[in-house]
């Protein structure tokens, strides 16, 4: 049996750039059901072939009681340039399963700390599959990732 050499991956951490918080009345968890949003993309650096960052957009609302919309960038690094399928496979999937976790645990300390307006709120597990939606890095350069959203 032949044993490949796995890629390394590095978690360089996540940042949380934008929360908007918006309540119109207080919920509860008998009141109207939550919806979840989670929609991941890619962005590959152009002069960082061995970094690429996934950005987690995630909307949480109850119509009529609140609205919390997130955006988290989570900065990844490889010990090789990605090619093919390992490519796509190691990054739509793996990527984003490490960082969901981080949103997760921000959105529950988040709701926990405002207050009575939601009460708690724990976001189930997910589960990523299929392509990620790819930024393209022609039209922007990785300073302005965070400035783009």
């Amino acid at each position: 049996m032949e044993i490949k050499e796995q890629l390394k991956l590095k978690f360089r951490g996540i940042d949380i750039p934008h929360v908007n918080f918006t309540s119109i009345k207080l919920y509860s968890k008998e009141s109207e059901k939550i919806k979840i949003v989670l929609h991941p993309k890619v962005f590959y650096p152009k002069e960082k072939t061995r970094f690429f960052r996934i950005i987690m957009d995630l909307t949480i609302e109850a119509e009529n009681f609140f609205s919390l919309k997130v955006v988290a960038i989570g900065t990844f690094e490889v010990d090789k340039e990605l090619i093919g399928d390992i490519k796509k496979n190691f990054i739509n999937v793996n990527a984003p399963a490490i960082m969901f976790p981080y949103l997760r645990s921000f959105v529950s300390t988040f709701t926990a700390n405002i207050g009575n307006l939601t009460g708690t709120l724990n976001i189930p597990p997910q589960f990523f599959k299929g392509e990620l939606e790819e930024i393209n890095s022609d039209n922007i350069d990785d300073e302005d990732v965070e400035n783009a959203l």
